[in-house]
């Protein structure tokens, strides 16, 4: 994959050595959250225990979301909707474009479906990042006070 041609275009950010840094993952959140306001960030629960207790304490609202079928699949259904609805537009970024080739759906006894690659080399993560925070935004909706709480009912 053209990683280095996708990071002289910005569309990637290189760190050195070959695993993800961590530390330069929290400081680049912390950075984003001092110019837009991020009201929640969906976490894989695997192998993120200390990154997610550290942007806790800087303050963020972080939900672990796991990413079997009982957590994926309404937001990767609600995508679905919203991609053939023409409602999800993106800007050409060719690492999204990439991730969106790799992603194939498994689907479950139940009509359960979630995101998968095919290939063990390939990369889906951001299309796996987008249903999280479709998935945390749907939590958030679900979770917001009833316009009944705050103001009761009306009777015509």
């Amino acid at each position: 994959m053209p990683y280095l041609t996708w990071a002289r275009e910005n569309h990637i950010e290189l760190t050195s050595g070959d695993v993800v840094d961590y530390d330069h993952v929290r400081k680049r959140i912390n950075d984003i959250g001092k110019q837009y306001n991020i009201r929640g960030i969906a976490a894989d629960r695997w192998n993120s225990t200390q990154l997610i207790t550290q942007l806790a304490g800087d303050g963020f609202e972080v939900v672990p979301f796991g990413q079997g079928f009982a957590s994926m699949s309404a937001p990767s259904k609600k995508l679905e909707e919203l991609i053939l609805k023409g409602a999800i537009t993106h800007d050409n970024n060719p690492v999204m474009n990439w991730c969106m080739s790799n992603v194939s759906i498994k689907e479950d006894v139940a009509e359960n479906i979630k995101p998968i690659k095919a290939k063990k080399t390939e990369r889906i993560d951001g299309v796996v990042a987008m249903v999280m925070a479709l998935g945390l935004s749907i939590q958030a909706e679900i979770l917001k006070p009833s316009v009944y709480e705050t103001r009761g009912a009306l009777i015509l």
